[in-house]
């Protein structure tokens, strides 16, 4: 009797010492095993669920430390001594005879094991007492993972888990060793796994040094690459931890980005003549495109979703596509936006016969099919005037309200003047915005053309306030106010026009600035141009030459901005097309300027570079351009979209970097 209730109090210590390292206790082995059970019962009452626990915190803890059985026997066997020294004291050899690693205890005639090996019928990790008080035959007492969490000689850790590395160039980060158990040995650290054409020499982290630096280089022609998994070993003998490092073969800043569906993406609609006008991409990076695609029966509003890499996404529309026809004859997309909630709203413009041209709103659910909760099963075509109006741009209030913007003829009054209208988040007019919903400005004097081709939401007061620009001629802005009534506090009674004194161009895109200043981008006597207002809707004299940038892409031919986007570290992509020699087919261009409104020489060839997407010498013009982060590599690179020509003219995109 007093063996087995010394056999059952040792256990019990053991187990609840146990608890006690993985944040239980004596009082939920007490709880769980009656106080009459076998030892053998009473090993297995342990709570597995609050060890399991424990363990799974503490591995997350040191990452992708490997500890060899040997070694975990060890520890274990280590904290018993210190935990029972009466049962086991300190410290006997350790020992082995398949499948047991274990030691004994000659002043207790006790026996502690570990099953180290597979084979013999016990369990691996399996911790068993024997001899004295324990008897002459093995006793289970639970897993090493009930007691301890076994701590590797050492951990590694990397300055950086992703990292990009440029062609033609080297990357360094630090490989840091946090030693434990006493250990001081010498670690070799090797990478392996790397994307094709990129290098790391192995290193070694010295006896008693805590660091080294790895060096990757990839060669000139290493390929662009997707993020690649590559693997860090720390390698001491039998001892070897793994961490997980992610690579990722880069361009240099302008470089089209050949991991996005090989370079060029051409993406044929229909059967006839597709031209993309915009681009927007989702939390997610898929890539949507919108624009016209023309049928037999007439031109209807197009969309196409890439994957984040290029590849078209299966999941939307009809293997990535989707047509949707509104009126009988000719519908086209101009502009997009995305909601919070991901549905996708699209701006253009419809033939509606009896108004001729109106502007059209369709919003789209994640999936390509139209919202029947949005307007008339998805859909709102608005007529201004009784004559042509088309809508070039849309935006989404703070509020959900929908606000889309473009051009209305007036007729002999004052021609074509700066439209808008403004919708409820279900697509119906909102009462609240100039008269039943829409509001239109005359920006010159006299019968010309004044048309909105972009718009952003500026916090002005600490109210949302609506930026129009546009023009034709020149550049054109004019700023809003919630109500639709014209800002008084900007430019001339809120309207601001012939910047450049210019009958030549006009605005395309705006950035809104972090200090609420708005950088205005287009084209002025055909060449790219920008401009960058004050809160106030003065130039800004910090900026280019007195407010204003002009820079011909191609010197003896013209070209356009069609689009601007602004870099988290402030420099500004302009995004167009160029003429190319002396014909009128055009290609894709960027431009890139600092902050302050000069070319960014770091970028391209002198801050320009020009990318035909058509083959030989056919046409191809781009007019959106948007940044795609992208937190796999880590980094935000540009993507733009438009047209090119083969038999037909189709969706191209490609991917730049930055």
């Amino acid at each position: 009797m007093m063996k087995t209730s010394l056999t059952q109090l040792t256990l019990a210590v053991l187990l609840a010492l146990g608890l006690s390292a993985c944040g239980g206790g004596a009082e939920s082995f007490a709880a769980d095993a009656p106080a009459g059970a076998a030892p053998q019962a009473r090993a297995l009452a342990v709570p597995r669920a609050a060890a399991a626990n424990a363990t799974a915190a503490a591995t997350a803890a040191t990452a992708a430390a490997v500890v060899d059985a040997t070694e975990a026997a060890r520890q274990l066997m280590d904290f018993a001594e210190a935990s029972l020294p009466g049962y086991f004291p300190p410290h006997p050899a350790t020992q082995s005879a398949a499948p047991f690693t274990f030691r004994y205890y000659p002043d207790t005639g006790i026996y502690l094991g570990v099953v180290t090996a597979a084979g013999g019928g016990f369990p691996e990790n399996g911790i068993y007492v024997m001899g004295g008080e324990f008897g002459a035959a093995p006793v289970p007492v639970g897993q090493v993972s009930d007691y301890i969490t076994p701590v590797a000689n050492y951990s590694l850790a990397l300055s950086v888990d992703r990292t990009p590395v440029q062609q033609g160039s080297q990357v360094t980060l630090k490989a840091t060793l946090t030693r434990n158990n006493g250990f001081t040995g010498a670690v070799q650290v090797v990478v392996d796994g790397l994307p094709a054409g990129v290098s790391a020499p192995a290193a070694t982290i010295p006896a008693n040094a805590t660091s080294v630096d790895l060096q990757l280089s990839a060669q000139g022609s290493a390929p662009h690459s997707l993020p690649t998994v590559a693997r860090v070993r720390a390698i001491n003998g039998s001892d070897v931890l793994n961490r997980a490092l992610t690579v990722t073969v880069r361009g240099a800043p302008g470089v089209i980005d050949t991991s996005f569906g090989g370079g060029i993406t051409t993406t044929p609609v229909g059967a006839g003549e597709d031209y993309a006008n915009a681009v927007a991409v989702q939390a997610d990076g898929k890539v949507i495109v919108a624009g016209s695609t023309a049928l037999a029966n007439g031109t209807f509003v197009s969309l196409v979703r890439h994957l984040r890499d290029g590849g078209l996404d299966p999941g939307f529309g009809i293997a990535g596509k989707v047509v949707t026809q509104i009126g009988t004859r000719s519908d086209a997309a101009a502009a997009i936006a995305l909601q919070p909630d991901g549905k996708i709203v699209v701006a253009g413009s419809s033939d509606q016969i009896a108004t001729g041209l109106d502007f059209l709103v369709l919003r789209y659910n994640t999936n390509g099919s139209l919202d029947a909760g949005f307007g008339n099963g998805g859909t709102v075509t608005t007529a201004i005037s009784n004559d042509t109006d088309r809508a070039w741009a849309v935006a989404i209030q703070a509020d959900g309200k929908i606000v889309v913007a473009g051009e209305s003829n007036s007729g002999n009054t004052s021609g074509i003047d700066f439209a808008l209208a403004r919708y409820n988040a279900n697509g119906t007019p909102d009462a609240g915005f100039g008269i039943g919903g829409r509001v239109v400005t005359p920006v010159k004097s006299g019968t010309g053309r004044d048309s909105i081709y972009a718009l952003v939401l500026p916090l002005v007061a600490g109210e949302q306030r609506i930026l129009a620009v546009g023009g034709d001629g020149d550049f054109q802005a004019a700023r809003y106010l919630p109500n639709g009534v014209l800002d008084g506090s900007f430019g001339i009674g809120g309207k601001v026009s012939g910047l450049f004194n210019s009958n030549i161009g006009g605005a395309r895109g705006v950035a809104l600035l972090p200090g609420g200043q708005a950088v205005l981008a287009g084209a002025i006597n055909n060449d790219f141009a920008a401009a960058q207002l004050t809160t106030s809707g003065t130039l800004d004299a910090g900026f280019g030459n007195g407010g204003k940038f002009v820079q011909g892409v191609v010197p003896t031919n013209w070209d356009s901005a069609t689009a601007i986007v602004r870099q988290a570290d402030g420099k500004l992509l302009l995004g167009g097309w160029a003429y190319s020699g002396n014909s009128s087919a055009g290609d894709f261009a960027v431009l890139r300027l600092l902050a302050n409104g000069t070319l960014d020489t770091g970028f391209g060839s002198g801050g320009i570079v020009i990318h035909p997407t058509a083959a030989g010498t056919k046409d191809d013009q781009a007019h959106g351009l948007v940044l795609q982060a992208d937190e796999r590599v880590p980094t935000v690179r540009a993507i733009q979209a438009g047209e090119a020509s083969g038999s037909n003219h189709d969706f191209s995109v490609i991917r730049l970097w930055l």
